[in-house]
């Protein structure tokens, strides 16, 4: 289960990550959707510390075939809308430059590291005590959507506890039924976790709880 990889992040004309794309509290509860699934969580490079350096699409090939990958990849995004314009065009790095391969490794803000990089450790731990212990003969139960950009979702884990996971990354908050039954293993603010309980999933969150019987 992942956000993104190499092939959606490098196969954009311009190789952004979701750190450059999303808002930053969406992708916050995203994380925690991705890490406390029952599904095998894949990070890739540069996910831990939130870097923004582009990733892009890079090669190593003859001249010959070099020339053809770049022209071909500018008359692939020139069908886009979006990519249209000649300015746009000339932007897209060409595959075979070192330069694309060197501007290719993440780096990031100390700060802003240091607050992903904690929000990760956070949840592989709380996965690790609460979710892995579990998984065998997990069953997934449902999953429905409760807006625009939510879902709610539901499995029975190995151990017959029922795994809850409501998910916002809208801008709406959206209804759900009140969740009253289940310990609260997360939730991306005290608020939510609160609401939750009540039957409202707020905006750019992730709650989760367990129900043990």
């Amino acid at each position: 289960l992942f956000l993104q990889n190499h092939d959606q992040i490098g196969n954009r004309a311009l190789g952004e990550r979701l750190t450059v794309l999303a808002d930053p509290a969406a992708l916050e509860a995203a994380i925690a959707l991705q890490m406390l699934c029952p599904q095998i969580p894949l990070m890739f490079m540069g996910e831990e510390q939130a870097s923004r350096t582009q990733f892009l699409f890079f090669t190593d090939h003859n001249p010959n075939l070099a020339k053809a990958v770049w022209e071909g990849r500018r008359r692939e995004f020139a069908s886009f809308s979006r990519c249209s314009d000649p300015d746009f065009l000339a932007r897209v790095p060409d595959p075979n430059s070192r330069d694309t391969f060197e501007r290719s490794r993440p780096v990031s803000d100390v700060s802003a590291a240091a607050r992903r990089e904690h929000l990760y450790k956070h949840l592989i731990a709380l996965r690790q005590k609460e979710i892995i212990p579990r998984l065998d003969g997990t069953l997934a139960l449902d999953a429905r959507a409760v807006g625009p950009a939510a879902i709610l979702a539901q499995w029975q884990m190995g151990d017959d506890s029922l795994l809850v996971i409501g998910s916002n990354l809208g801008t709406s908050a959206a209804v759900i039924p009140r969740q009253k039954a289940g310990r609260l293993l997360f939730a991306s603010s005290e608020r939510a976790g609160l609401a939750a309980l009540d039957g409202t999933l707020e905006p750019y969150s992730t709650v989760v709880l367990l129900e043990t019987r």
